[in-house]
């Protein structure tokens, strides 16, 4: 039996929610209040041993290396059609994050 989401893991997966919900409001052009900078600062540096919390602060890490609309698309949590295919044509490092993602979220899935 998997343990529970931790409160750290939730503060983790709410920081990304407010993120992640913003960044689709805004299109990218985050306000800078204290609220989203503590989100940022915790994604950024905070350190979680919840597969959910970690696959968040990957996605947040995906999110700000894009380079494409549809790599922040996918790392704010949407379906990209042919995501393998075009990761391939995109970079090692991201396919290593996205890998890492889905990989985390399936573990998450099986608790």
């Amino acid at each position: 039996m998997g343990e529970q989401i931790t409160d750290q893991g939730q503060a983790f997966i709410a920081a990304w929610d407010r993120f992640a919900s913003a960044a689709w409001e805004t299109r990218g052009d985050l306000r800078g209040t204290e609220q989203s900078r503590a989100d940022e600062n915790l994604l950024s540096i905070g350190i979680s041993n919840d597969p959910a919390a970690v696959a968040k602060k990957l996605r947040y890490a995906m999110y700000l290396r894009a380079q494409s609309p549809w790599l922040e698309a996918a790392a704010l949590g949407a379906v990209v059609p042919d995501m393998a295919e075009r990761l391939i044509m995109d970079d090692t490092i991201n396919e290593a994050i996205w890998s890492a993602i889905v990989s985390l979220e399936a573990m998450e899935a099986r608790l």
